[in-house]
């Protein structure tokens, strides 16, 4: 088997995703309309904490991906 293929097999093993609320709403892909998502945390740098080596001080996000077209939605915390 190749890489693509085992790469694609693996993907495949996903979990179905989750729904989720955000601010008493469901949150709904405003592409497709579907209702699951993979949850993620993405840190937020700024260029003069980075500088400064204060990356770890930087606000960080909830990031949303819709399992059915993969679209985004980032919520900050």
């Amino acid at each position: 088997m190749g890489f693509f293929s085992e790469l694609k097999k693996a993907a495949s093993n996903k979990p179905a995703g989750e729904s989720y609320m955000i601010a008493q709403k469901q949150l709904v892909c405003p592409h497709c309309g579907n209702k699951r998502f993979y949850r993620s945390e993405a840190q937020l740098n700024t260029a003069g904490l980075t500088f400064i080596n204060l990356d770890w001080a930087n606000r960080s996000a909830s990031v949303f991906e819709c399992t059915s077209c993969g679209r985004l939605e980032w919520f900050i915390e």
